[in-house]
This record gives C-alpha cells, sequence and structure tokens, in this order.
C-alpha cells in the first residue's frame, strides 16, 4: 500500500491514482461519472470510507490524455499536490 503522501510528483495513470486512493480508505471515484469535471479541474477530491467526509484533494497535470477511442479515464497525470482536510 502507498502511502498518500508518496503521490506526490509520481506520474500514474488516473486508473492508478484511483486504486492508491481506494487502497487507503477512500471510495473510488470512477464510477461517479465525474472523469470530465475531474479533468476540466485538474483535481480530485477523495471521500474517506470511515468518516464518509471529504478529506484529501489531489491536483495534477495530464501528461498524456486518452485518445479518441478510449475511455475517458484512460489517461496519464503527475500529481502536482496532495492537500488533506
Amino acid at each position: 500500500m502507498r502511502k498518500i503522501e508518496e503521490l506526490l510528483n509520481k506520474e500514474m495513470s488516473f486508473v492508478e491514482l484511483d486504486n492508491t486512493m481506494t487502497e487507503n480508505g477512500f471510495y473510488s471515484v470512477l464510477d461517479d461519472g465525474v472523469t470530465n469535471d475531474v479533468k476540466a479541474d485538474k483535481k480530485v477530491v477523495y471521500t474517506g470510507v470511515e468518516t464518509g467526509m471529504c478529506e484529501v484533494i489531489v491536483s495534477f497535470e495530464i501528461t498524456m490524455d486518452n485518445g479518441p477511442e478510449d475511455p475517458e479515464e484512460d489517461f496519464c497525470l503527475k500529481v502536482t499536490s496532495v492537500e488533506k482536510f
């Protein structure tokens, strides 16, 4: 399990980010249909499973976008900040 702080400056796919957050006790955002909003905002908010509260904002830059035939969540990113609250 990767610690959330270790995500800073890492390059990964959006799916890998979501899987890492899920492994660390947060709800997945992949099933919420918010991928286009996440890409436009270049940040994603994760809700803790135990608390039901928004606990982490992960900001990122898109390093490789998905192609026209690919699923919308099939893009790569570099994490630029991880904020806990």
